[in-house]
């Protein structure tokens, strides 16, 4: 009798085990055919591309690569392939504010003066919450370097004179606390912050405090614009009908300034389900918690504003996402947890066109709207 109970009990596991594999390769299946689908224009040897990732429960069951890394000497982009992030930066500037927090190196709701008493006065208070939440009212810093330079993508911005505007900058655009308006001075002032409350550099901060810990090892804040980046990728733009290099000599960090790779996102994004930093729910309930104003501009009235500590949630159709795009020079990076199935979509491109972004937001929405 016992043999017969046995027998049946592991023909109901192996029963089981064959659902559950048929179930992932049809979602494997479902997965490859809308990314491919979205990003076939790319799958070429003659211009750059993409490189994309899906996981489930931290682990990447799915990847792809499209494109080229390199047009001068033939590269193509793999899965080890290195981009540079643009504002996706933001949310490891404000993780790493937030671990300084916890630490008792900084107050959230000081005055950012208490950090950085040279700069200017700015006739109110303006709390690094403030300004981690893009409350704070600085001004950004890129239009007037725009103006100054004429190069919007910061090709030939002279780092020692971001610096020099930001500490200069005594105007407000409006009461801190009182509206969102993305301000990329704002971080990297924040990126300062760090450098004084740790004694180190934002990129040994992070390093030390963030990566390294996480296992995050093909990513870092790229502070020397002169240093050699195994499997890196050169960034591209079409002008007049044929690809160029689009890159930057930009060393300030803090708005942006990371390279990473589709793998190590992954492990990012994951690590807000099963966190490995200090600080356990004390740390994440920061991070995740999104920020209020005390007014919404009429621009805003029908778009709800949830930014949290370097990141946003978004609603897509029936799905909540949460994460943080960036566009730099010749890059886009598109990183985005689906709330309701723990599930994470990367992709990181190296040519800059807005629609990048939204070919993760249709990939989404073919994958799961074919699997419902």
């Amino acid at each position: 009798m016992k043999s017969a109970i046995t027998v049946i009990a592991l023909l109901l596991l192996l029963t089981l085990i064959c659902s559950t594999a048929a179930a992932e390769s049809a979602k494997l299946q479902m997965i490859s055919a809308a990314v491919e689908d979205v990003y076939q224009d790319l799958d070429r040897t003659d211009g750059p591309g993409c490189a994309v990732g899906f996981a489930r429960n931290g682990q990447l069951i799915y990847q792809r690569q499209f494109g080229m890394a390199n047009l001068e000497h033939d590269i193509p982009i793999d899965a080890t392939t290195v981009f540079r992030v643009g504002s996706t930066t933001k949310q490891f500037v404000a993780t790493s504010i937030a671990l300084l927090s916890l630490q008792g190196k900084l107050d959230l709701d000081a005055d950012i003066h208490t950090i950085l008493p040279d700069l200017p006065d700015y006739g109110t208070p303006v709390t690094i919450r403030q300004m981690v939440n893009h409350s704070s009212g600085i001004p950004d810093y890129m239009p007037i370097l725009a103006a100054v330079y004429g190069d919007l993508d910061g090709n030939f911005y002279p780092s020692e004179k971001n610096r020099e505007f930001l500490y200069r900058m005594s105007r407000l655009d409006f009461e801190p606390g009182s509206r969102y308006a993305y301000s990329n001075s704002a971080y990297v002032l924040l990126a300062q912050a760090v450098e004084s409350a740790s004694g180190q550099t934002m990129r040994e901060f992070a390093e030390e405090h963030i990566f390294e810990p996480l296992g995050m090892h093909n990513t870092h804040f790229h502070d020397n614009h002169r240093e050699l980046v195994e499997n890196r990728a050169d960034g591209y733009a079409e002008i007049d009908g044929q690809w160029q290099k689009n890159n930057t000599n930009l060393e300030v960090v803090g708005d942006g300034g990371v390279f990473s790779t589709v793998e190590d996102l992954v492990i990012w994004y994951n690590n807000f389900a099963d966190n490995r930093l200090p600080g356990g729910d004390e740390l994440m309930n920061i991070l995740t918690t999104p920020a209020t104003y005390t007014e919404v501009p009429a621009k805003y009235r029908d778009w709800s504003i949830d930014y949290a500590f370097g990141n946003m949630y978004l609603e897509f159709g029936d799905r909540k996402l949460f994460g943080h795009a960036g566009g730099f020079v010749g890059f886009i990076s598109a990183p985005y947890r689906i709330l309701e199935t723990d599930e994470i979509m990367v992709s990181l491109c190296n040519y800059r066109f807005k629609g990048n972004v939204n070919r993760v937001f249709d990939s989404v929405e073919r994958i799961y709207g074919d699997s419902e």
